[in-house]
């Protein structure tokens, strides 16, 4: 089951996107489970990581869209943020919250269904695709979307993620090939980044979500500025 919530002080928009979900819901036969939140502060109070979708306007009272996000990125770094808005100009700093997306209101059908798929999508991805990584007297998948960055130092590598620190022996090669399709680049010969949760880049150091700032190579820079822009401008917006 999918578990969305809508967040919008504006009871007509609040209705037209429950009917946009549920006609997507009815033709592709999904069990779809929708929460409705009329402010900021009634889906923040008491909130718990349990969500896949959030629709959040930007434009609200008391605590708008953006400021919601970053209270929720603290203790729910994974779910799919969707920014509704009036204004495009007012999403465009949704990479500092890891937003999937935004939508222009009023959002008529043929558009929501082909956004609203692709964040169905990067659900589906987050939760089908891990590493194995030693815990406790065993071991256990880590889901890639759990995972700030990776290090590697005197063959260690070491796995940032906001569980804490994860140490196993292996090759920052072979894993570059396991995670290219999963949105990581190198930004030194020694660090791969999970570009989902960069939150500044300058032209020598990148700064994670996680607060960690790494350094940019120079032999580097150009292609991880580049991967950083396409990343935001075609699979975000």
């Amino acid at each position: 089951m999918l578990k969305i919530a809508i967040v919008d002080d504006d009871s007509v928009y609040i209705e037209a996107l429950k009917a946009h979900i549920e006609i997507y819901q009815s033709e592709r036969k999904l069990n779809i489970e929708i929460n409705v939140f009329s402010s900021g502060l009634q889906l923040i109070t008491d909130y718990e990581p349990n969500y896949d979708i959030l629709f959040l306007d930007i434009e609200m009272p008391h605590m708008d869209g953006m400021e919601l996000a970053r209270s929720i990125r603290k203790s729910d770094p994974y779910v799919v943020i969707v920014f509704v808005t009036n204004m495009a100009q007012y999403a465009v700093k949704g990479y500092e919250v890891n937003a999937f997306d935004y939508m222009v209101k009023p959002i008529d059908y043929t558009h929501f269904a082909v956004k609203f798929g692709a964040a169905i999508e990067a659900v589906n991805k987050r939760e089908n695709f891990g590493i194995l990584i030693p815990w406790e007297d065993g071991t256990r998948q880590m889901n890639v979307q759990e995972i700030f960055f990776i290090e590697v130092r005197d063959h260690w590598l070491y796995i940032y993620s906001p569980e804490g620190e994860f140490q196993m022996l292996g090759s920052l090669k072979e894993m570059e090939e396991q995670l290219v399709d999963h949105h990581f680049i190198r930004c030194n010969k020694s660090c791969l980044i999970n570009l989902q949760y960069v939150t500044k880049m300058r032209s020598d150091v990148v700064v994670m979500q996680s607060g960690h700032k790494l350094s940019i190579s120079r032999a580097r820079r150009k292609e991880v500025q580049n991967v950083f822009i396409d990343y935001y401008s075609e699979m975000r917006w």
